[in-house]
């Protein structure tokens, strides 16, 4: 549904949550950038199972605290596309239609379906994004949070955000983006 056929109150809706979303993740990023989680998990260790302890070791550790932030800015993404118009990539399917280019429009259509989809569906999108990415950070380094620092926090928060940001907001872009980058490769694969 496009912007301008949204109820107002939905409109309204969807933006309150994209700013409440918005302002979560930079608290949640200051906590976690600020804020040592080796007290609360040294306290768990020590069969000191509080509420308090739980909750701040899973708020402040960084791979816990970097799923929720992935999660928050999936959440974002899916907000920020029911806020944009997308009466132009409308017309492009109708265009694409009428020229005959059944894939193109298949294709526009697709992005159509994302872009008017739950931001619920987006967030769970940016949880993906960060299962898939820390897997691989798993297979390659076998104790990556032994000891963790602000600068990886900073690091492994702002990749993980934009990338379920963009999933959350248009997945098709992040596949246009890895096939540009495929046909870049083998370009100049072909070259040498």
């Amino acid at each position: 549904m496009h912007p301008e056929h949204q109820p107002t109150n939905n409109r309204t809706t969807v933006m309150a949550i994209g700013i409440v979303s918005m302002l979560t993740w930079v608290g949640l990023f200051s906590a976690g950038l600020l804020i040592d989680s080796e007290p609360y998990r040294e306290a768990l260790l020590d069969n000191d199972v509080t509420g308090t302890n739980l909750l701040l070791a899973a708020l402040l550790y960084t791979p816990t605290s970097v799923a929720l932030l992935s999660m928050l800015a999936g959440l974002l993404g899916g907000c920020a596309s029911l806020m944009c118009d997308h009466k132009g990539l409308h017309e492009q399917i109708r265009n694409a239609e009428k020229e005959g280019n059944l894939e193109l429009a298949k294709r526009l259509s697709v992005r159509a379906s994302y872009l008017a989809e739950s931001p619920v569906s987006s967030m769970l999108r940016g949880f993906l994004v960060y299962l898939a990415i820390i897997s691989g950070i798993l297979l390659a380094i076998s104790s990556p949070f032994e000891k963790t620092s602000a600068d990886q926090f900073i690091r492994l928060a702002g990749l993980f955000s934009v990338i379920a940001f963009v999933m959350g907001y248009d997945p098709t872009r992040f596949e246009d983006l890895i096939e540009n980058l495929s046909s870049l490769s083998r370009k100049a694969a072909d070259r040498k």
